[in-house]
């Protein structure tokens, strides 16, 4: 197999305006970083590092400064062994947030290349578990004289076009008005439509407990993200009295986070993101150690095109995959995937077909 060439970092920003926003964030812009990483007869693998709040940067020193020499030069099949070699180098200077955000971004790009190097679409070379995966309609965030009636007109337009499963974002107001929004949307939607709310970590237990009651008679499939990603203990005990299924926690990094998280008996849904959590090698250990534990996994996916595409090959090589997030707002170069891709059949979608990624994206396009 043909060794690592040279690895390029691209970081990309959108204009979004600030007329919405999640319980944590006011989105302003969209900024984007990109791994590419090229062999020496010419083909690149692309990955993506999640974002949130700033660290671009960072990221990108990371890459290019530590990683980039770990990967030049050794096989892209090699991903699991360098992987290895980074987290036991970053064991005391930190394996989270910056330092997980810029591996994923390699390892996503150094699987992408390993499955052109034999031109297998990604989930084959992982291991095809499923052809489709459900998908659920996500976004459902507050805006500048965004009513409960506009909320509920917006998801109905998604269930409309085909979704069976939505999401909205909770825990950004009062406790009242989250409660109006929620009671809106159930309405416009129907019995039917399973119905996700997301609180993005933004309330503490007590919070989030007085949330999961409140919002219980409108039949909520699940609660994701409660409290602080860094409260387990807390989550565990809105998982264990919430009426509702505890989902998450898709920022956080490494499956022995997610092995605590789970033998705390803290969520039902194990959901996590390539982007974030240590690249294919780690969604893959995840998705697997969920479904030891008889978990249900789901994946967060709320970026370009290159973080839903490998959301999409990770969930269709797992037998638990309970679903992936269709991003309804972060939908940024989308167009790089063959047409037709991500419109959802009943609800459910295949991978991007052809070799790798089946995506299209260049350093050149950026």
């Amino acid at each position: 197999m043909d060794p690592v060439k040279q690895i390029t970092v691209r970081v990309v920003a959108r204009e979004m305006g600030g007329a919405v926003w999640n319980p944590r964030t006011r989105w302003t812009s969209k900024v984007m970083l990109f791994a590419f990483v090229e062999d020496t007869a010419g083909r690149i693998g692309v990955g993506e590092a999640w974002l949130n709040e700033g660290g671009a940067r960072a990221v990108r020193a990371v890459i290019e400064d530590d990683m980039a020499p770990l990967v030049v030069g050794r096989c892209p099949f090699e991903a699991r062994g360098i992987a290895e070699t980074m987290r036991r180098g970053t064991e005391i200077s930190g394996r989270v947030g910056i330092t997980a955000a810029a591996w994923s971004a390699v390892d996503i790009a150094l699987w992408d290349l390993a499955a052109r190097q034999v031109n297998l679409p990604l989930v084959d070379l992982l291991g095809r578990a499923r052809k489709t995966v459900p998908v659920y309609a996500s976004a459902g965030l507050y805006g500048t004289d965004k009513s409960a009636d506009d909320l509920a007109a917006e998801v109905k337009g998604w269930v409309d076009d085909g979704f069976d499963a939505v999401k909205i974002k909770v825990g950004g107001a009062p406790l009242a008005e989250d409660v109006r929004r929620i009671a809106a949307v159930r309405e416009a939607i129907g019995p039917d439509v399973r119905f996700m709310i997301d609180a993005l970590y933004n309330l503490d237990v007590a919070g989030a407990l007085a949330l999961a009651n409140a919002a219980a008679p409108y039949d909520i499939h699940f609660l994701e993200a409660p409290v602080s990603p860094l409260d387990i203990a807390g989550q565990a005990r809105v998982h264990a009295q919430s009426p509702i299924p505890v989902c998450g926690n898709e920022s956080m990094a490494w499956a022995s986070y997610f092995r605590d998280l789970i033998t705390a008996d803290a969520v039902h849904y194990v959901q996590f993101d390539p982007a974030a959590c240590g690249g294919v090698t780690e969604a893959k250990r995840i998705g697997e150690l969920a479904h030891a534990f008889h978990l249900p996994a789901t994946l967060h996916a709320s970026s370009s095109v290159v973080t839903y595409a490998a959301s999409l090959h990770v969930a269709c090589s797992l037998p638990n995959a309970h679903s992936t997030e269709h991003h309804m707002l972060h939908q940024w170069f989308w167009e790089k995937a063959p047409a037709g891709t991500f419109e959802p059949a009943q609800s459910a979608l295949a991978p991007p077909p052809g070799p790798g990624l089946g995506i299209d994206l260049t350093p050149d396009d950026l």
